[in-house]
């Protein structure tokens, strides 16, 4: 007998068997059962789960150091320093397996040298979300800090734990960036 005739009659014969089977069973039994199952393995695999649709912070941060040096490199003109400053902070950072703080950047020069370009660059190569991720928070000191003669209501603002940071206390995957 070919193979697909016996293929063809063991199907059949499986058809059957689970027919009787089928009829055998308790459908409310069965939907209970089937329900338990997921729930279980939806509690199982829950955050993984959540975290493929939403923004989670992760375990160990996530640096390619050579990629990032090389977008420095490439797209940075005239800040070799600024380069070895920024890769110096950020593999320590990432390094680091107990940090206390989050990631604090602090950019400083003349308009046009490149800061928030700087800021993009290393907040794509830490978070997948770039400037738009939930752990990136970019403070433009003229934006979010106009009236100098407020400092100190600044300085309290931006204490360790600030409103900014709230909801994300138990995170230590953040970025801050001050320019």
């Amino acid at each position: 007998m070919p193979a697909a005739g016996r293929l063809g009659s063991g199907a059949a014969l499986w058809l059957l068997l689970a027919a009787r089977t089928v009829a055998a069973i308790d459908p409310i039994s069965v939907s209970v059962a089937l329900g338990a199952a997921s729930v279980l393995t939806g509690l199982v695999t829950y955050t993984d789960l959540y975290c493929r649709f939403a923004e989670c912070c992760p375990k160990k941060q996530r640096l390619n150091e050579t990629a990032l040096k090389l977008e420095l490199e490439e797209k940075l003109f005239g800040q070799h320093l600024a380069t070895e400053v920024i890769l110096k902070a950020l593999t320590g950072f990432t390094n680091n397996n107990n940090p206390r703080k989050p990631l604090t950047l602090s950019l400083h020069g003349w308009a046009g040298t490149g800061k928030n370009f700087v800021s993009q660059i290393v907040a794509e190569n830490l978070h997948a979300k770039g400037l738009k991720s939930n752990f990136v928070h970019l403070f433009v000191s003229t934006l979010h800090f106009p009236h100098e003669q407020q400092t100190k209501l600044y300085q309290v603002g931006l204490g360790p734990v600030t409103a900014v940071d709230s909801g994300q206390r138990e995170c230590l995957c953040k970025l801050r960036v001050h320019i």
